[in-house]
């Protein structure tokens, strides 16, 4: 069976699984430099309690949240585990600040780390959220330090707050890039139909959830008739004009839970979600009526409808099916619809032609 294009759900698994990577490497990096400076400083206050605390957040790092979290991606717990292992860097920052000394520490410094991670890969509510968090654990260091000192406490408050905002506008921005790119990777830039890897994408959902409510639906292909008459009489901006119409007659011609994707060249498809054979053959028959009637020059399309035969039905099995039966049309003669029902081969697939 072929595969169809990459899912964006695999893409953003993937694309938190290097996050992950890039968060453990970062907190190593961070907890093998305190450890040089407790090092290079034995005199100061609490080394081995310092020492211990490092050991053990570099220890949870690898052994709890790099373990846990390449499981957690693909499950709805990946943005509370993320957001748990963030306050859990805060805090480790700043008790490990206060058992140096409190604000006037270089370790005070870390506490900055964080709010770079979460404006890199977090959603901006969860940023601010973690910037509120970041400067009241600024001002408890300040509040606990051996010798509080409340103007340094204000600095690094201050600090916290200006690098938090910096880092929620840097995750909005991304956030309007990221949609914007896979509104673009998800819609044809010619006739704004779903792309190929979307609609397929789309597909595999409707599978999904067939096969665990029991409920049923319906693909129809369209392919528009003469295209290559149409680029030979107008050149290809005609062709290109004549699709844009028939993607725009079937957009607005299907039901709102219906979706259109176009699979490459002229051909387009239809998912048509608790759709069964008789509602099938309803809408194909009302979109060829659309598209006799979509103005001039006249355009007319082939259409091959198949329902869903259930848990055992593939996804290529289900569209060879559709496109055996649009072809069925077109060897009728084009501008119709064939649906056909049968599964198997050699079942003798039942049709309908309109035309």
């Amino acid at each position: 069976m072929v595969e169809g294009p990459k899912s964006v759900r695999a893409l953003q698994a993937g694309f938190w699984r290097a996050y992950i990577h890039v968060g453990v490497v970062a907190y190593l990096l961070g907890g093998a430099v305190a450890i040089g400076y407790l090092l290079a400083t034995p005199h100061g206050p609490n080394r081995t309690a310092l020492l211990a605390l490092d050991g053990v957040s570099v220890a949870a790092t690898v052994g709890v949240f790099w373990w846990a979290g390449i499981r957690l991606v693909p499950t709805r717990w990946r943005t509370p585990f993320f957001a748990v292992w963030t306050v859990s860097t805060l805090g480790f920052i700043g008790a490990g600040a206060v058992l140096d000394g409190g604000v006037t520490s270089p370790l005070a410094f870390f506490l900055i780390h964080p709010l770079i991670f979460a404006g890199l890969a977090y959603a901006p509510r969860t940023a601010s959220t973690l910037t509120g968090l970041a400067v009241i654990d600024a001002v408890l260091v300040g509040v606990f330090s051996r010798h509080p000192e409340p103007r340094s406490a204000v600095l690094l408050a201050s600090a916290m707050l200006i690098g938090g905002l910096l880092t929620t506008a840097v995750a909005h921005n991304r956030d309007r890039m990221t949609a914007a790119i896979v509104e673009t990777a998800n819609h044809d830039g010619l006739t704004g139909c779903l792309t190929r890897r979307a609609f397929y994408e789309r597909l595999r959902h409707e599978v999904s959830r067939a096969r665990r409510y029991g409920t049923g639906f319906a693909v129809v292909l369209a392919d528009l008739d003469w295209l290559k008459a149409l680029n030979d009489e107008g050149g290809h901006e005609y062709g290109d004009r004549a699709l844009q119409r028939l993607a725009g007659v079937l957009m607005s011609s299907a039901r709102s839970s219906d979706l259109v994707g176009r699979l490459g060249g002229d051909e387009f498809a239809l998912l048509l979600p608790q759709a069964g054979p008789g509602e099938s053959e309803t809408i194909a028959g009302r979109l060829v009526e659309a598209i006799r009637s979509a103005g001039q020059p006249p355009i007319t399309a082939s259409l091959g409808a198949a329902v869903w035969a259930g848990p055992q039905d593939g996804i290529e099995d289900l569209l060879h099916r559709a496109d055996r039966a649009m072809y069925e049309a077109k060897r009728a003669g084009r501008d119709g619809f064939r649906a056909s029902w049968a599964p198997a081969e050699g079942a003798g697939a039942t049709g309908h032609l309109a035309g």
